[in-house]
């Protein structure tokens, strides 16, 4: 089995720096690193993780909570947090959290007993059950959080207000007045994307147009419903020449109506969402989107919970900001 020793010899360096390659401590010139790990690479070496952790007195195991994979978003969130944390030398637990609160207890229960060094939430999990089930002294990161109070933990915010905005005034400056919503309503009709629907709506009374209520419908993050509400609003008697959706999957769903119904996008209505999701740039045509960066935002998160772990002064909130991604979903009116 090859071992530290051998690579050190390969590579024409000291064992101990082999050993801060793969640990990240200590200082180690680019050049040097990656000669180190091309060395590893060619010896097939793997590390000792237990022992590492034994050493340690962690696992190197995060824990990631997110919601259902079904939507493309929380998949490119784990991919892009499973491979940064891989290249910090870190593995991804994942837990994916449903509406059933007593499978939710038991999954985070269970997330805790795996003995992870620190968990980032990237859901609507209550900051009031975090509190019962994950005790006080492992770290906790939220990302993406969309409440109106800030949860008592580090977190890394997008600024889903200014996301809604860039939205509204991309459709307003391309003429559009008459603009659907196609937002997360539940059952009970609340917006569980306020936030986002707050900042779009707040270009309207910037330029003292109304909304009209019956133009707000709910597709509940899920394809079949955003295709729902899309044909809820196509076929009133004056339809919308604009739909703005809280995220993609919603608009991918809204542009499925669109074509069941025989509209043309964009000649007769445009469209745009909010995420980025890969699909998006694939989409007939490719889709209008506010992105959100998962890259910045996985990196922060990760990060902020090293320093956590390591017991590092940190700042307890970052925010990200949006970016309009202008692409093809969206016809200017004469």
């Amino acid at each position: 089995m090859t071992t530290i020793y051998d690579i050190a010899r390969a590579a024409g360096v000291t064992a101990t720096t082999v050993s801060n390659v793969f640990s990240g401590k200590g200082s180690v010139s680019e050049k040097t690193r990656a000669r180190v790990l091309q060395y590893a690479q060619e010896l097939g070496y793997s590390p000792n993780l237990v022992a590492r952790s034994l050493i340690k007195g962690r696992t190197s195991i995060i824990g990631l909570i997110v919601h259902p994979v079904d939507n493309p978003f929380f998949a490119e969130i784990v991919y892009t947090a499973e491979t940064l944390a891989y290249a910090a030398g870190l593995r991804i637990f994942v837990t994916t959290l449903t509406d059933n609160d007593e499978m939710t207890q038991l999954m985070l229960k269970d997330l805790v007993a795996r003995k992870v060094d620190g968990i980032i939430i990237t859901c609507a999990l209550s900051p009031q059950t975090v509190r019962e089930l994950i005790p006080p002294t492992l770290p906790v990161i939220y990302c993406l959080w969309e409440g109106e109070d800030l949860p008592d933990y580090e977190t890394v915010l997008f600024d889903f207000f200014e996301g809604g905005k860039l939205a509204a005034e991309h459709l307003f400056t391309a003429g559009h007045r008459r603009i659907g919503i196609v937002t997360h309503l539940d059952n009970n009709n609340c917006d569980h994307h306020a936030i986002r629907t707050n900042g779009f709506k707040s270009v309207f009374i910037k330029y003292g147009v109304s909304i009209d209520p019956e133009f707000i419908a709910g597709g509940a993050s899920k394809l079949e419903l955003g295709k729902a509400a899309a044909y809820e609003l196509l076929k009133r008697p004056e339809r919308p020449t604009a739909i703005f959706t809280t995220n993609d999957l919603m608009a991918i769903g809204v542009l499925s109506a669109a074509w069941d119904l025989g509209i043309r996008v964009p000649e007769e209505l445009s469209i745009v969402g909010i995420d980025d999701i890969n699909l998006a740039r694939y989409t007939s045509p490719p889709l209008t989107t506010v992105r959100i960066d998962k890259y910045k935002l996985i990196h922060q998160a990760l990060h902020t919970l090293q320093q956590a772990i390591e017991h590092q002064p940190i700042v307890s909130t970052h925010v990200l900001k949006p970016e309009l991604i202008i692409r093809h979903s969206v016809a200017l009116l004469p």
